[in-house]
C-alpha cells in the first residue's frame, strides 16, 4: 500500500500506526526563503506573512521535504485596504500598531509599539472599534484554498482562523497591565476576555463554514499557558477566569464540527511548562497538543506519552531552542530519534519543531530533521 500524506496523518490522529510518523513544519518568512534557496526551488508565489511573520509553504516545498500537513487561513474581507502606515509600521484590525524590526542575527518581526486599550475603562470597551468577523468576503479565500489543496494535493489540511483569546489582551493593554488586571480580579479583565472570545468564536465559525468539509485538524489558535519553568497562571486563575472562555470556544467548534465533519480533531497550541493544565484540556475537548516544548520544566516526552497518550495526539517535540538552530545534523538526527521513541509508538504523533522555524535554523538542519523521520520513523519502529 502506498500511503498519502492525508491517510498517514488521519491514521496517526486515530492513534493507529501508519507507514511512518507524519511530519509538519511552520516556518517564518526569512527561514522559509532561506530554505527555498537551499533546496534550489525557484517558485513564484505571493507570500503573506501574518503578524507573527509565519508563512504557508508552497506544496512543492512540502513535497521536497516529505512534510504531510499544510495550513488554511482566513483571508482579508473584500475591499480591505492595506494596513501599512509607512516606514515599516502596520496597524491590524484590532487597532494594534506594529513595527517591522530586523534582528542583528537574522529574522524580522512585527513588534507591538502601542497598546490601544492601555488606559481603557469598561465603558471604553463598549465603544471600541472591534474587528468585524462577518465582513463580506472574509471566508472566500479560505474556501477556495482548502478546496484546491484537498483536490490537487494529498496533504492533510489544518484550519487556523480566529486568533488567541488570552494573548490578544497583551497587545491591547500591555503585558504588565494585563497581569495586574488578572491578579487583582478586575471586572475589566473578564469583560475584555468575553469581547475577544465572541470575536474569535465568530471567526472560527466563518472559517469552519468555508472549509470544515476539507479539514483533518482544526487549530483553536495559540494560547500560551506556560513559560520555561512552569505555568504562567495559577491553577485558580486558569480554571476560574481563563478556562471558561477557552471552553466556550472549543465547545462551539466541536458542536459545529460534529454536524459537518465529526472526524476533525481539535488542536491547541501552548508553549512552555503546562503539564498541570493538560487534564483540563483533555476534559474540555482538546485532542491534539502542540508544540510540546521539550526543554520546559515537567514536559518530559516519555512521561507525557505515558500519562496522556491515550487521549492526546502530540504535535511537535523537536527542540527549537538548542538543537535545530545550533546543533549539528547528527544532533538533529539524534533528537528526532528520541522524540520518535518517546511519542510515536501506537500512533498519536505528528513530528514537528517545537515552535515556528526561525531564521537562525540552518536549512540543512530542517532537511536533516525530515530525512531522519524517513530513516527512523517507519513503522514498525526500530529506533
Amino acid at each position: 500500500m502506498t500511503w498519502t500524506s492525508r491517510e498517514r496523518v488521519v491514521t496517526a490522529l486515530e492513534h493507529r500506526e501508519p507507514d511512518r510518523v507524519p511530519i509538519d513544519m511552520n516556518p517564518l518568512l526569512d527561514s522559509y526563503l532561506n530554505l527555498k534557496n537551499y533546496l534550489g526551488l525557484e517558485i513564484e508565489e505571493e507570500l503573506k506573512p501574518n503578524s507573527a511573520m509565519e508563512v504557508i509553504p508552497h506544496p512543492k516545498v512540502l513535497s521536497e521535504l516529505g512534510v504531510d500537513v499544510t495550513s488554511v487561513k482566513l483571508g482579508s474581507p473584500r475591499g480591505h485596504r492595506s494596513s501599512s502606515l509607512g516606514n515599516g509600521y502596520t496597524k491590524d484590525e484590532w487597532g494594534v500598531i506594529r513595527q517591522l524590526v530586523h534582528q542583528p542575527g537574522g529574522g524580522s518581526y512585527l513588534e507591538a509599539v502601542n497598546y490601544p486599550l492601555a488606559d481603557a475603562t469598561i465603558d471604553d470597551l463598549e465603544k471600541y472599534h472591534w474587528p468585524d468577523p462577518y465582513a463580506p468576503g472574509r471566508g472566500e479565500g479560505a474556501e477556495a484554498a482548502a478546496k484546491r489543496l484537498y483536490e490537487d494535493t494529498d496533504l492533510a489540511l489544518l484550519g487556523r482562523f480566529g486568533g488567541p483569546i488570552i494573548e490578544t489582551p497583551l497587545y491591547l493593554v500591555g503585558w504588565e497591565n494585563w497581569l495586574v488586571h488578572l491578579a487583582k480580579g478586575h471586572k475589566f479583565a473578564t469583560v475584555l476576555l468575553d469581547k475577544i472570545a465572541d470575536i474569535q468564536i465568530a471567526l472560527d465559525r466563518v472559517g469552519l463554514e468555508a472549509t470544515a468539509r476539507y479539514l483533518q485538524i482544526f487549530k483553536v489558535s495559540g494560547e500560551d499557558l506556560g513559560m520555561q519553568t512552569g505555568p504562567l497562571y495559577s491553577p485558580k486563575m486558569f480554571r476560574t477566569i481563563l478556562l471558561p472562555r477557552l471552553r466556550r470556544r472549543w465547545h462551539a467548534a466541536r458542536e459545529y464540527l460534529d454536524q459537518v465533519n465529526p472526524s476533525v480533531k481539535i488542536m491547541l497550541h501552548s508553549c512552555g511548562s503546562i503539564r498541570p493544565f493538560i487534564p483540563d484540556l483533555i476534559k474540555d475537548g482538546i485532542q491534539v497538543l502542540d508544540p510540546v516544548q521539550p526543554r520546559a520544566a515537567n514536559m518530559d516526552s516519555s512521561e507525557l506519552k505515558r500519562e496522556f497518550g491515550d487521549h492526546l495526539t502530540f504535535h511537535g517535540g523537536v527542540d527549537i531552542q538548542e538543537v535545530l538552530p545550533f546543533g549539528s545534523e547528527e544532533d538533529v538526527e539524534n533528537e528526532v530519534r528520541l522524540r520518535i521513541r518517546s511519542f510515536a509508538p501506537g500512533g498519536g504523533y505528528i513530528l514537528a519543531p517545537s515552535h515556528t522555524v526561525q531564521a537562525d535554523v540552518p536549512p540543512a538542519n530542517v532537511l536533516a530533521m525530515c530525512r531522519a523521520v524517513q530513516k527512523y520513523g517507519q513503522y514498525p519502529l526500530r529506533c
